[in-house]
C-alpha cells in the first residue's frame, strides 16, 4: 500500500477534503461520508487511518467504498495509488 510507503499522504488527504470542504457553496453540497472521512482524517493518527485502509471488518469495508481519496488527487498520483 502506498500509504504505508508514504504515509505523509494522509495528511495531504486531509488538507485537500478540508479544502474541498471550505469552498463548498453550502453543507448540503458536501456528503455525510466526506464529514466522515473529514473527521478520521484529521482525527486519527496515519497509522490508524491506515490500518483501517487494510481492515477486512464491514464497516472499513463500506467507508473504503465512499472514500473521496480518488476525487481528491492529481492525476499522476491517483495513477500511482491505483498501480
Amino acid at each position: 500500500m502506498v500509504l504505508r510507503k508514504e504515509p505523509g499522504l494522509v495528511r495531504d488527504f486531509a488538507e485537500r477534503l478540508r479544502s474541498k470542504l471550505a469552498t463548498a457553496r453550502s453543507a448540503a453540497v458536501v456528503s455525510d461520508n466526506e464529514w466522515e472521512w473529514y473527521i478520521i482524517l484529521t482525527l486519527w493518527s496515519p497509522l490508524q487511518v491506515i490500518r483501517l485502509l487494510e481492515d477486512s471488518s464491514e464497516q472499513a469495508v463500506l467507508l473504503r467504498q465512499n472514500s473521496p481519496f480518488v476525487s481528491l488527487l492529481p492525476v499522476p498520483l491517483a495513477y500511482r495509488l491505483i498501480e
